[in-house]
């Protein structure tokens, strides 16, 4: 009986401490990239274009930190820039083609005294764009 009374604990323990992410999932709180697209560009012409997060379902999504990282084919003469809720691509391109790349994003969270590096239900979020860049 003793062992069935300690699981029970350990069980609630870990259900209660866990309850936060639990909620976050079943309320779909989760870092956003909101563009699925982006714009062409033009060989040798003053290109810009946003990208920008969020998270979803939480009303307060400004006292998150957002992590943007970039991965894959630019082309020369554009570069990223890093904001805190989005990045800019800018610059002229100076090659022509499509190139690929993937913006992943990750958040975290400081309130109250306490850190918590996964707020949301899932952890990082990515998205594939095509740039292409006309003669």
């Amino acid at each position: 009986m003793k062992s069935k009374t300690t699981l029970f604990f350990l069980l609630t323990f870990f259900t209660l401490s866990s309850c936060d992410e639990a909620l976050e999932c079943v309320f779909g709180v989760n870092p956003e990239i909101n563009e699925s697209v982006i714009s062409s560009g033009f060989l040798d012409e003053p290109y810009q274009q946003r990208i920008t997060a969020e998270v979803d379902n939480d009303a307060n999504d400004n006292s998150y930190d957002y992590f943007f990282e970039v991965f894959g084919d630019l082309p020369a003469g554009i570069e990223v820039l890093f904001f805190p809720r989005e990045i800019r691509l800018i610059g002229r391109p100076e090659e022509a083609g499509s190139f690929d790349f993937t913006v992943y994003l990750s958040v975290e969270s400081f309130q109250d005294g306490f850190f918590d590096a996964s707020p949301t239900c899932d952890d990082v979020v990515s998205k594939d764009f095509t740039l292409f860049v006309n003669e």
